[in-house]
């Protein structure tokens, strides 16, 4: 698998460029570009929690609880006072770091069921119902969110297909096929395990905001022309306009 270091810088950059397209043709604010940005950071980070590295994947641990925290502060700044926000923000902050992650870790196998495309896509649908049922948010840039997430997770299980190193950067795994998968089958445990998770994907995507807008947004013969009509300077001077 790809190191803490890779995980991190490539799911920066690939999050920065989806995230300045989407803010280039119009479909999300600057501000929401920004924390569209720091999700994705965030869903390329998280695979790894369930990792028994504890010394390096605790630094990972703490960038991702100060990525939540600063995301839940930023989605509140309009209605909490400070005080409200800096109890809130210690409270996220304990919880994710100290104990979500641990509960993961604890039910988790690492390269198990969690590195696998359809938990990449769980996320980003609990990622898009938490943005509009309980965070208020629209159902277009909920679903921006939640694909941010498993833009993100991709680019980490993608990774960790193209690389085969552990946490520590001290040896070669043969781990071929083991973080990019649909299915594992190989124990009983396994069977059950990838039937809970596509049963789970359905039932989520069965109270998910609507995805309409989203279409229409991002994959509308319109989306098309207008990232084509950002793609290139579209008065032919290159950075001289």
């Amino acid at each position: 698998m790809a190191n803490f270091n890779t995980h991190f810088v490539v799911a920066s950059g690939a999050s920065a460029v989806v995230s300045g397209t989407m803010l280039s043709m119009e479909v999300i604010a600057p501000t929401e570009s920004v924390m569209a940005f720091a999700l994705g950071t965030f869903g390329g980070l998280m695979p790894d929690i369930d990792s028994d590295h504890s010394k390096s994947i605790g630094i990972g641990f703490t960038v991702l609880s100060l990525l939540i925290t600063i995301l839940s502060v930023f989605l509140k700044s309009s209605t909490y006072s400070i005080i409200e926000m800096l109890i809130m923000a210690g409270v996220v902050f304990w919880a994710v770091r100290f104990g979500l992650i641990g509960v993961f870790r604890k039910i988790s196998k690492h390269r198990g069921m969690f590195h696998s495309i359809p938990v990449a896509f769980i996320w980003g649908v609990v990622t898009a119902i938490v943005m509009h049922l309980f965070l208020g948010l629209d159902a277009l840039l909920s679903w921006v969110y939640g694909i941010m997430i498993t833009w993100g997770y991709m680019v980490h299980l993608i990774l960790d297909e193209i690389y085969s190193v552990d946490l520590r950067n001290r040896r070669v795994k043969k781990s071929s096929g083991t973080a990019l998968k649909f299915f594992k089958l190989k124990t009983q445990t396994d069977k059950i395990q990838n039937g809970l998770i596509y049963l789970s994907l359905f039932l989520l995507i069965s109270v998910a905001p609507d995805s309409s807008l989203v279409q229409e947004a991002l994959f509308s013969s319109d989306a098309f022309k207008n990232f084509m009509d950002v793609l290139l300077p579209y008065d032919g001077k290159w950075f001289f306009h």
